[in-house]
């Protein structure tokens, strides 16, 4: 199986000093990746878990913890992604809240968790009303500047000009596996 080597960051999302830069740069990269039907586990995997911690952040903060669960259905290999990209991140706070996450998922049924999953998202519904708590609105540190510093720091990292990226990613869809 072949696997994308590197996490590519432009040279301007470098040069521009902000974390959300580099993380739009990683995300640019990952998607362009899977548009061109390159599989998930064929990415690299922590730009991969880059991309799924920058999801999920932004998922809880925007539509809450249930929103997150619904859209990836709780799965496994996604928990299991982001709770590795929060450890690596060293991103403490955010790893305990999203730990007592999982925690209180292995509490519901599987039947109640199904349902739940099966049936259209309502902010308002009992279990998503239960599945919301303040822990996440109470987080100090900063998710996007720790994502953004364990990509620069990472040492598969490539600073590279947008016409070279292209080159790599082009040179990658086209070699055989």
């Amino acid at each position: 199986m072949r696997e994308f080597s590197a996490i590519l960051i432009s040279e301007d999302a470098m040069a521009s000093h902000t974390a959300l830069a580099i993380l739009n740069s990683n995300i640019s990269v990952i998607n362009y990746l899977r548009n061109s039907e390159v599989g998930d586990d064929e990415l690299h995997p922590d730009a991969f878990a880059s991309y799924c911690v920058d999801y999920y952040y932004n998922t809880v903060k925007n539509e809450g913890l249930a929103s997150f669960i619904h859209k990836t259905q709780w799965d496994s290999d996604i928990v299991d992604i982001v709770h590795a990209g929060l450890t690596a991140m060293a991103a403490l706070e955010h790893l305990a809240y999203f730990e007592k996450q999982m925690r209180q998922m292995k509490l519901f049924s599987k039947i109640k968790l199904a349902k739940f999953l099966a049936s259209p998202h309502t902010p308002k519904d009992a279990i998503s009303q239960a599945l919301e708590d303040i822990g996440f609105q109470t987080i100090t540190e900063d998710l996007v500047q720790l994502n953004a510093t364990w990509l620069k720091e990472h040492p598969d990292t490539q600073i590279v000009a947008i016409a070279e990226m292209q080159e790599i990613l082009t040179d990658f869809l086209t070699e055989e596996e």
